[in-house]
């Protein structure tokens, strides 16, 4: 018996998970509090809720892993100190900032394999330089949200391939001097990356602070998506796994895809974080997000405890739609200026089935474009997530019918899946032992299914051409 601890910082929420690794793998234990802008809080919580997973464990944790949101980062000063607070992905950017990032270097969603979107650190740290060049002129070091708790261990400054992936100053998993050096920035001022395989450091004085004593080796195991599908299995081309969370991620493993025609749809492309395998992300900022959005704005429609309740044998399909996209479209067909829009009329309940089904529409609608980018369809899907468990029509919805589906167990698997990745790093585990448990879904035999897929295609589609024709100027053609 082995056991490990995994952190997740994540969008909303920051966890750890105690995890045994014997013939099987358990999580024993979890802990989750809300995720602090500041940065020196931010720490506190990482670390209070790794102290309250060590308290519960009865030997001595063997490695530590440690998985964050990605695009999420701070520039630090001479001393280590944050001279902001965390600059995360889904902060208001202006636009221009990204124009021109591109305008000087037009190839990098390409070569970088991201969508031209205002997330990554390469266009946080553009608009750092334009809007506050004295704090710029300050920095001596940027670390995204895992390398900061990494330095906190450890003292050294890492962070893993698929998280620098996301910065957009990466590619080929080395860093771009000549982007960088554009940028008024150097190599020494980021983080090294370390290779798929390698733990990042051992823990030191710093460790005291979150349960743990000296030596204990830690790894960056990168960015959430990517280690939530990597702990449930999602490994071998053809496989995907459904990330639910604040926001949602479809992860897509394939062996080959046009990088630049993924890109421009939206689709970003990177490794699986062992570096075995292509990944394919398609992401939709409305998950979660819109959930507690719409609780927010409407708290009468009970939306969570409506959902929550239903069985999967009860569900019938809702006349209303409800377009998701609270912060634009990112993928397919992006759209920045895509917005929600309520379609049809009914009661409380019409319109909590109609946000899940929506929901479950837009992902299907990344999945099966990522079949087509791939060339071939999706032959084992694996949902996780909380609100995959606190919703347990939500799976058997999403489940298509030419597939095996699969939902994960075990609680907060971002989390328990950086554990599993430091437990095969420093071999306390084998690959194939490292894998969450999960359960055979069984798919809604609703006869309305893909009625409502269609329903929502054109919908959106409906959506996209007005929002194009109110944004012409007189004399467009």
């Amino acid at each position: 018996m082995t056991l490990v601890l995994g952190l997740d910082i994540g969008s909303t929420t920051t966890k750890a998970a105690l995890v045994e690794v014997a013939d099987a793998v358990s999580v024993l234990h979890v802990a989750r509090r809300p995720t602090p802008a500041d940065i020196d809080e931010l720490l506190s919580a990482a670390a209070e809720m790794s102290r309250a997973c060590t308290r519960r464990a009865d030997a001595p944790i063997a490695a530590i892993g440690i998985a964050s949101m990605g695009e999420s980062g701070a520039p630090l000063g001479r001393d280590g100190t944050a001279l902001t607070p965390l600059l995360r992905w889904d902060r208001r950017l202006d636009r221009s900032h990204l124009d021109a990032l591109l305008g000087a270097r037009p190839e990098l969603p390409a070569t970088t394999g991201l969508p031209a979107t205002t997330k990554p650190a390469a266009v946080a740290l553009t608009a750092l330089r334009a809007e506050q060049p004295e704090v710029h002129a300050r920095m001596r070091h940027w670390a995204g949200a895992a390398d900061l708790v990494a330095h906190a261990l450890t003292g050294e400054r890492v962070t893993d391939h698929t998280l620098a992936a996301r910065t957009m100053l990466a590619s080929g998993g080395a860093w771009d001097a000549a982007l960088l050096a554009d940028l008024d920035l150097t190599e020494r001022m980021l983080p090294a990356i370390v290779a798929p395989g390698e733990i990042a450091a051992r823990t030191g004085p710093g460790a005291e602070a979150f349960g743990l004593p000296r030596g204990v080796p830690v790894t960056v195991a990168g960015h959430d998506h990517a280690v939530g599908a990597w702990a449930v299995g999602a490994r071998r081309p053809g496989e995907t796994a459904d990330s639910l969370g604040t926001t949602e991620a479809i992860v897509r493993v394939t062996d080959a895809v046009d990088v630049a025609a993924a890109v421009a749809d939206g689709f970003s492309v990177g490794r699986t974080v062992d570096g075995a395998a292509l990944i394919v992300l398609a992401g939709s900022p409305a998950c979660g997000a819109l959930l507690a959005r719409w609780a927010r704005d409407h708290p009468g429609d009970d939306v969570l405890a409506r959902l929550s309740a239903l069985p999967p044998d009860a569900w019938t399909a809702s006349p209303v739609l409800v377009l998701p996209y609270p912060s634009g479209r990112q993928c397919p067909d992006p759209r920045p200026d895509a917005h929600v829009r309520v379609i049809g009329e009914g009661d409380a309940g019409d319109r909590a089935r109609g946000l899940l089904q929506s929901l479950v529409s837009q992902a299907r609608w990344m999945r099966e474009t990522l079949d087509r980018r791939t060339g071939a369809p999706t032959r084992e899907l694996t949902v996780l997530g909380s609100l995959a468990q606190r919703i347990p029509v939500w799976a058997p919805w999403t489940a298509p019918t030419d597939a095996a589906v699969f939902v994960t167990t075990a609680a907060e698997p971002v989390a328990a899946g950086a554990a599993l990745l430091a437990a095969t790093r420093v071999g306390a585990a084998s690959a194939e032992v490292a894998v969450l448990p999960r359960d055979r879904v069984v798919a809604i035999d609703d006869r309305d299914r893909d009625v409502t897929y269609r329903r929502f295609l054109a919908a959106v589609t409906d959506a996209s051409t007005r929002t194009a024709a109110s944004t012409r100027t007189e004399g467009d053609p």
